[in-house]
This record gives C-alpha cells, structure tokens and sequence, in this order.
C-alpha cells in the first residue's frame, strides 16, 4: 500500500485514462464483431472460440511476466507499448482474411492489455494516496466507459461501412492517442531495486486472499458473458433489449465508480469489496428464481448500481496487501487471476447452464463465488482498513 510518505503530487493521470478507455473501446469492438467474421470470412465457432482464448492468454502471460517491469520505473513506457500493439492488432483485424492473420490480431490485443494494465493500476493507485479511491474509481470508470461507447460506435460503423470499418476507425482514435501517451511520466513512487520473484508473491497470505475476492467477482463476470446472454435470448429478448440491458448495468458502474471508491477508501476496501459482491452473489441467485424477461432484467440493472459503487475495492484490497514497490507484480498477479477466472467460470458454467438450465447455473454461480469470498475474508484479516490510515513499509 501506499505511505504516508509518498508524493501527493504524481504524473498527470490524464494519458492513463484515456488510453484505457480507447483500448476498452477498441477490444469491446472486436467482441461485437466476432459474429460478423465468421459470417463474412467463413470462421467457424471453434475458430472464433480459438482467437478469443489466444487473446486471453496472451494477456495472462505478459501480465505476469512483465507487469513487475513497471515497478522498476518503465510504466510510461509499458504504456506506450500498450497504445501500439493495441493499434497494431486493430490494423491486422481491419485487414485480415484469413485466420492465422486475425489470430495474430488478438493476440496482440492480449498483449496490449497484459503491457499496459498492470503499468497504469500502479501509477494511478501510487500517483495520489490522499485520492486512492477517487483515481482508482475514475479508472475503472473509464475502462467500463469504453466497454460502452465501443460495441455502440461498432453497431453503427459496421451498418454504415461494413464490418472493417470499426477496427480503422478505432485504429484512427488509438493513433490520435500517442501523444498523449509520449505526455505520461514515471511516478516518484517506491521502485523494485532488487527484482523481486514472482514467487514471493505466491507467499503473501493476504494478497492471494484478495486475489481469492477479486476472482469471486471475475465468476459472476464470466457468469454473466456465458449464461446471463443465452437465457436473456431463452427468456425472449431481441438483440437491441440485450444490448440497451448491457448498457444500462454498464452505466451506473462508470458513473459510481469514482464515488464508489472514495467511499470504499473511507471505510476500508476489505468491506467495501466484500459487501459488494456478497451482493452480486445474491443477485445472481435471485436471477435464477425470478420468472419472466422484465424481472430479469430489472434485477441486472439493480446489480449495476451495486458493481458501481464497489466496483474500484477489489483494485485497492490489492494494493493494500503489498508495498509501494510491488504494486504492478501484484496488480498484474491479480489481472492474470481475473481473466484467468473468468475464462474458466464462462466455460464451466456454460456446460451446467445446457445440463442443467439456468437456475442451477445461477445457484451454482453463487454458491462458488461465496466460497472464494469465504477464502479470501479469511486471509485478508488485518488489511483493507481506512486506506487514509493504512500503511504497508516496503520492508514488508
């Protein structure tokens, strides 16, 4: 966690949002389009199924294996990295025609996410510690703003260009970021002099117990991708009442987000993060015993409004479990453990939801998210308290 003794002036956070909200906006593009390549360059399902895991675990990978260079003070450029393969993946994808082409694609995406992720959570959690909560609520903000704006601005450039024109539109924005990009400075934070190992992460009790709460939401989030859409569709719902849905649980979250987090730095993220998604997970309950499409969805909406104001905990619980010098190692760790989580709940609950209907998938989605929150309350005894008063020495 941050000191006391940090610099309460840091690096202009400005390059750092808008660089997530054009990535966001630019991979929320490529998952609305996954339809429209197989419909017009003959992918088949698997194929798509395919590109879709390359790209997670290309993010998985760089992730884990470079996120601790951005404590060693190459955030910017981690950053910039970021930006590029991000815009070169949007080329490739704009002009593939075959397969292995749009492969390399999202994995460069991956990639970029994996790079960049980590270097910015760093710098924005270390820039300002009297306004954690608020810059973290404000990049979460922006990263669920662009999941927004992106599938919109692609329904619209693909009903009037075809579906190669999102990705240069798209490509056109990132490139219209790279001065902003060049503007980002390293922060004055506590730097990893000695290098530490990944492994000695994978010894903290308290970081895997917030990693163990992290991931009980990234199950409803895969839940939610895996089940939630089919049995919206089961249940009757056109693809706009999908879409418009999507978007009205997105808004709160990027709306809230930033008060979210100063409420949670105020009372401690450990309780913020685990009041939140003990709610999630009796929502997601809920979505399996209510009959009908409108109480569906109401529900969803309902379930927004908590996401938005817990959303940024999760982030803090994280860095309040490790020093200043390790808040990349661990954010990446962390942002490994979320996709990884995600993939393996969708594709899980995806088999209980066809074997068994939606209730049980619901119930069973629940119930493990409760499970990992049960581990991850235990071992987090004793951080996440008032972040105003917390401190973690790098000596720890």
């Amino acid at each position: 966690m941050t000191s006391a003794k940090t610099p309460i002036m840091g690096p202009n956070l400005l390059p750092y949002y808008l660089i997530v909200f054009g990535m966001a906006a630019g991979l929320a593009s490529v998952v609305t389009l996954l339809a429209e390549f197989r419909n017009n360059l003959g992918f088949s399902e698997f194929a798509i199924g395919a590109s879709v895991a390359g790209g997670l675990g290309a993010g998985f990978i760089a992730a884990l294996t470079l996120g601790p260079q951005a404590d060693r003070g190459r955030a910017p450029l981690m950053l910039r990295s970021g930006l590029l393969l991000g815009l070169v993946a949007l080329v490739v994808m704009a002009i593939a025609t075959e397969f292995w082409q749009f492969m390399l694609g999202r994995i460069c995406m991956g990639l970029a996410f994996g790079v960049a992720q980590p270097a910015t959570r760093r710098t924005v959690i270390v820039a300002d510690p009297r306004n954690l909560g608020r810059n973290v609520g404000r990049l979460g903000a922006f990263d669920v703003a662009g999941f927004v704006v992106g599938p919109a601005a692609a329904a619209v450039l693909n009903a009037v260009g075809g579906f190669r024109a999102p990705f240069w539109v798209m490509a056109v924005f990132l490139a219209l970021l790279i001065p902003t990009a060049w503007k980002a400075r390293s922060d004055t934070a506590e730097k990893d002099v000695t290098r530490q190992k990944l492994s000695d992460l994978l010894r903290n009790r308290q970081l895997i117990g917030a990693c163990s709460v992290v991931s009980a939401y990234f199950v409803f989030i895969g839940a939610f991708e895996s089940v939630w859409i089919l049995d919206m569709d089961h249940r009757g719902a056109s693809q706009w009442q999908i879409g418009v849905t999507v978007t009205c649980v997105a808004l709160p979250i990027a709306v809230l987000a930033p008060w979210g987090g100063s409420l949670a730095q105020r009372y401690g993220s450990r309780r913020w993060a685990l009041a939140m998604i003990t709610a999630c997970s009796i929502f997601n309950a809920l979505f399996g015993l209510v009959p009908g499409l409108w109480a569906l969805v109401f529900l969803t909406v309902g379930c927004g409004f908590a996401e938005g104001i817990g959303f940024p905990s999760g982030t803090m619980l994280v860095s309040s479990s490790v020093p200043e010098s390790r808040q990349a190692a661990a954010q990446g760790l962390a942002s490994a453990i979320e996709v990884g989580t995600a993939a393996l709940a969708a594709l899980g609950l995806a088999v209980v939801y066809t074997t068994a209907g939606h209730t049980v998938a619901y119930l069973v989605t629940s119930g493990a998210m409760l499970v990992l929150l049960s581990v991850g309350w235990k071992l987090t005894i004793g951080i996440g308290g008032p972040e105003s008063k917390t401190t973690k020495s790098s000596a720890e």
